[in-house]
């Protein structure tokens, strides 16, 4: 490493922290105190939805639209407060402004295994982004999100943590009430979207920019007996300059995702349909229009012990004019000994994402996911979500209030050998080669700190060691360091 190098790290790593430093100094003393077990957003039935519950009083969310502001701040609170309910009327109307600073340090060693020459990256991500939530009454709010994303360094360019101003969402919550028989809310604008558990259809949380769409979406809620979720979109396409992204006219996504908390055997059951057009998608097999029908079913619980989540998707369709038959089977589940001191987890995940046996079948068998939360594998986002299996066995524990730490080793393999290797951070892709189809391991460490209800502090590490036959085939070990701050208010 040249002297150059090093500093600039160094300088990376101040950046990183200076914003959570000058935050921390900031907060009141009363923030700390917190109960962080209220600060995160609860999964609701199929997900965080149009109309939905929101998250506990008076606490920033994941979901900023999930958050709940409706009670005045006391006369002696903060600016922070004061600004999160504007009284404009009677109780419930009233505007609510927020934002967020992240700060997000990445160092790859050999971000796409050796596929590509000079392929270290070590840049700053920087996300800011200001709010506001205006209430009229309790069937109609409007909720606006101004968004700015830098990246600093690095060797490889990351087009989703290049967007300078631009709204990130700009929606209207029509909220029609039907007595017993529930509600329902339109949502028409530009809106996140993530679906179910976030795998499949997720936020692109690791980088400057989430997944973002723009169109309808229409919500049915019958509270504790189900969710109908309808939805016509285009994903967002991001372009570098100021408010000047737009929906892309190369893609479309459409489906109906339905939620019953208690199911089959209890269990919370979601069934969905949707597809994703896409005038350009490249795989293994070559390059063509993609038409993807996506059938899923989902058996999900959580309780004070043990957690549970099944999902099965199938998918149909055409690919470069040849008929689609892909799938996936993602499991995680674990118990958590939760009056033992440190409330330790131990926990299983096990994919498989299907590849392509026989790329002269006249079939497509790769599964692409529509909108993948890469972090499915590990946060270092090596691979995507195709001809891939995976088994990972964890622990996590709690070392004091606030803090999480999730250990445990990732065990990689190609679904197919005659499919490639498909890769997360590019394009990129190894091709099929004959030998084993064992890929590697990532050794996996998360912690995350809920130091107030406003700022979370998080680090990553993730070492892919490459198996003997993914390193014949010019694979290389890699490695990947994060370093986060993010302060919402």
């Amino acid at each position: 490493m040249t002297r150059q190098t090093a500093c600039r790290r160094v300088a990376a790593y101040a950046a990183a922290l200076l914003p959570l430093l000058c935050a921390t100094s900031a907060v009141a003393q009363s923030d700390v105190q917190v109960e962080t077990e209220a600060l995160v957003s609860k999964d609701l039935p199929g997900g965080p939805l149009p109309g939905g519950h929101p998250g506990p009083p008076g606490a920033p969310q994941t979901f900023r639209w999930t958050e709940d502001w409706s009670a005045e701040p006391a006369p002696d609170a903060s600016l922070v407060d004061k600004i999160r309910h504007i009284p404009l009327g009677p109780s419930d109307t009233y505007l609510s402004i927020g934002g967020e600073v992240r700060t997000y340090y990445t160092d790859w060693r050999h971000s796409t295994l050796g596929v590509l020459p000079n392929d270290n990256n070590d840049p700053l991500q920087l996300r800011l982004r200001l709010l506001a939530d205006l209430h009229l009454g309790t069937h109609v709010r409007a909720f606006v999100e101004l968004g700015d994303n830098r990246e600093f360094g690095g060797n490889l360019v990351t087009p989703p943590n290049r967007d300078k101003l631009d709204v990130q969402q700009a929606f209207v919550d029509l909220t029609l009430p039907l007595g017993d028989a529930g509600q329902v809310t339109l949502r028409p604008g530009r809106f996140e979207m993530p679906l179910g558990n976030g795998k499949l259809v997720g936020l692109r949380e690791g980088l400057d920019t989430r997944f973002t769409y723009q169109g309808v979406r229409a919500t049915y809620i019958l509270p504790g007996t189900v969710t109908v979720d309808m939805f016509a979109v285009r994903p967002v396409n991001l372009k570098p300059g100021s408010l000047d992204d737009g929906p892309s006219h190369a893609s479309s996504f459409g489906g109906v995702y339905v939620s019953i908390p208690r199911g089959v055997l209890g269990l919370g059951t979601d069934v969905y349909w949707y597809k994703v057009n896409r005038n350009t998608a490249v795989l293994a097999q070559g390059t063509g229009e993609d038409h993807r029908n996506n059938w899923g079913v989902r058996l999900w619980r959580q309780t004070a012990h043990w957690d549970l989540d099944l999902e099965g998707n199938y998918q149909s369709g055409t690919f470069a004019e040849t008929d689609i038959s892909a799938w996936a089977v993602l499991f995680e589940g674990g118990f958590t000994f939760a009056e033992m001191s440190l409330q330790p987890r131990l926990g299983l995940r096990a994919n498989i994402f299907s590849g392509d046996r026989d790329q002269k079948d006249g079939k497509a068998g790769t599964f692409v996911a529509a909108f993948p939360r890469l972090p499915v594998i590990s946060e270092a986002a090596f691979f995507n979500l195709s001809n891939l299996m995976d088994l990972y066995p964890s622990v996590t524990f709690n070392p004091r209030k606030g803090v999480t730490v999730m250990v445990g080793p990732d065990f990689l393999w190609r679904n197919s050998r005659g499919d490639g290797i498909y890769l997360g951070s590019t394009n990129a892709s190894f091709a099929a080669y004959k030998s084993s189809r064992f890929t590697g391991t990532d050794l996996n460490l998360e912690a995350a700190w809920q130091a107030t209800k406003r700022l979370e502090l998080r680090l990553f590490e993730t070492y892919f060691a490459a198996s003997s036959s993914f390193a014949r085939d010019r694979g290389k070990n890699g490695n990947y360091v994060g370093l986060q701050s993010d302060y919402r208010f």
